[in-house]
């Protein structure tokens, strides 16, 4: 199986399990997977429905703003016995993820210019879908920020204040 860690990181060589929060070093067999997390878009809005990669853009042009002309990498990993995530206790929203206790060598590199133009050509191959502000019932997008509200709660401060992860639209 062929494993791929995204990252913003451009000059990664090893994933070390110290660098995470859990101990961990995680992988997907899914490149697109792999771009969602290159992307960076917390709180996390890319999850699989339907066995389809999907955003919710819970604000109004939030996809763009979050993805466009930003840059990131899709890296290849060396399996370090992967085995599948725990899906409720790692609170992952896919399923084609895995994780290892090991560090792990990277084999290699491929960089991702604009991570929107990327996804949208994704969404062309019918491989993601992207459901807009305005498709989205109040009802839904209400559930989901709020959702979301709980989990900034249990946030440090430091954290919802980056403005690279997109809390404050949402608290």
């Amino acid at each position: 199986m062929t494993f791929y860690h995204g990252s913003t990181n451009p000059n990664l060589t090893f994933l070390k399990k110290e660098y995470s929060k859990d101990g961990y070093v995680y992988a997907t067999t899914n490149k697109l997977i792999a771009l969602t997390y290159a992307a960076r878009s917390f709180p996390n809005l890319f999850f699989t429905k339907n066995n389809k990669i999907c955003f919710f853009e819970l604000k109004p042009n939030l996809f763009e703003k979050m993805t466009k002309f930003k840059k990131g990498y899709i890296y290849t990993l060396k399996d370090e016995g992967f085995y599948p995530v725990d899906l409720q206790k790692q609170k992952c929203a896919h399923k084609s993820c895995y994780c290892t206790k090991n560090d792990v060598e990277i084999l290699a590199k491929e960089e991702i210019k604009d991570i929107y133009k990327k996804l949208l050509q994704y969404e062309k191959q019918g491989e993601f879908i992207l459901y807009k502000y305005d498709d989205i019932p109040n009802e839904t997008k209400n559930k989901m920020i709020n959702d979301i509200k709980n989990i900034a709660k249990t946030l440090p401060h430091k954290e919802i204040e980056d403005k690279n992860k997109f809390w404050q639209l949402f608290i």
